[in-house]
């Protein structure tokens, strides 16, 4: 089971996209469908659910039910589906991350723990990314970024040290990138390496 994070950690996490051939293929052929999210979490411990897969997890509360204890799941919530938030919270427990809302405007968000919900925040500019997204809950920060194509070494940790840059000081901060396991695994290698997981306050 991966250790809690340190508050003032950079962690690095995928964006679940499991129509992309790279992600397809990380999985074992023959792996059973309700052990896709155990298999995944021996490699990650968070995984953002995109606005566009909201539907799938509202409806389909199998995901839910299969989701291992050390997994923490963030979700970026859809326009006005705020309401659905309290019963997937519900649902998910100690395993859900926090909810990222897209706007300031006020949600169905009571029954909620203050912890759950990030807001955004001005969107970072990230050497490297085609675009960031900054959300926080007032004591971490989440950030959601598109790496460029075909990033070499040198631009992976110029990338790295721009997530490192625009993090919050004494803040846990945890970046989703949208890009495939290889790649993610070789900017949690740089990360590893840097010495930039461990944020300076």
């Amino acid at each position: 089971m991966p250790a809690e994070p340190h508050p003032g950690r950079l962690r690095l996490a995928p964006v679940q996209d499991a129509a992309s051939p790279a992600w397809q293929s990380f999985y074992p052929e023959d792996l059973p469908a309700d052990w896709v999210l155990a298999y995944y979490a021996h490699f990650w411990r968070e995984l953002l659910v995109p606005a566009g897969n909201w539907e799938t997890w509202v409806e389909d509360p199998r995901w839910l039910d299969e989701a291992p204890e050390e997994l923490r799941l963030y979700f970026q919530v859809p326009e006005g589906a705020g309401g659905d938030c309290p019963g997937l919270a519900s649902r998910l427990g100690t395993r859900l991350g926090g909810f990222l809302f897209p706007g300031a405007a006020p949600e169905p968000t009571a029954e909620l723990q203050p912890p759950q919900v990030f807001r955004p925040m001005p969107d970072p500019v990230v050497v490297g990314a085609r675009h960031a997204h900054a959300f926080t809950n007032g004591r971490d920060t989440v950030l959601v970024l598109e790496p460029e194509v075909d990033l070499d070494l040198r631009q992976w940790r110029a990338l790295i040290e721009a997530l490192h840059a625009v993090s919050t000081s004494g803040r846990g901060t945890l970046a989703f990138l949208h890009a495939g396991p290889d790649e993610i695994e070789q900017a949690q290698t740089i990360l590893r390496l840097s010495g930039l997981a461990w944020k300076q306050d």
